[in-house]
């Protein structure tokens, strides 16, 4: 496994993601959550937590060899990028989430629903 990570060039940090894009304990987030079905619960968790099938989680599970982003090609494939940064999914972005751009504060203030049609209409996840 350690091959695989020095190879994409990513380094472990723990639960770096999920500090990064979620606030904290919000039972109201929570109960939204369990109200959706399994597979909109699975995007939006995995989009938020990092533990998705986008390239930097695949690297560190040993499943990839190419952590850069499939859209935009210039940085690693995150969730932050995904939602925040990604200049290919701007307009997506702008779309689903109401901004072309977004920083980790603006995606913890976001409902369940627009995060998941986010997922979705990138088709990535």
């Amino acid at each position: 496994m350690g091959s695989n990570i020095q190879h994409c060039g990513v380094v472990p940090v723990t639960c770096r993601h999920a500090r990064e894009l979620i606030s904290g304990p919000d039972l109201a987030t929570g109960t939204r959550l369990l109200s959706c079905n399994r597979t909109r619960t699975k995007v939006v968790i995995g989009l938020l937590t990092g533990y998705n099938t986008l390239r930097r989680h695949l690297c560190i599970m040993g499943l990839g060899n190419n952590s850069i982003c499939r859209r935009c090609s210039t940085k690693e494939e995150t969730s932050a990028l995904i939602l925040c940064e990604c200049e290919a999914l701007a307009s997506l972005r702008h779309t689903y989430l109401g901004s072309f751009f977004l920083d980790t504060e603006d995606i913890k203030k976001l409902v369940v629903g627009a995060i998941w049609n986010f997922g979705k209409g990138t088709g990535v996840l």
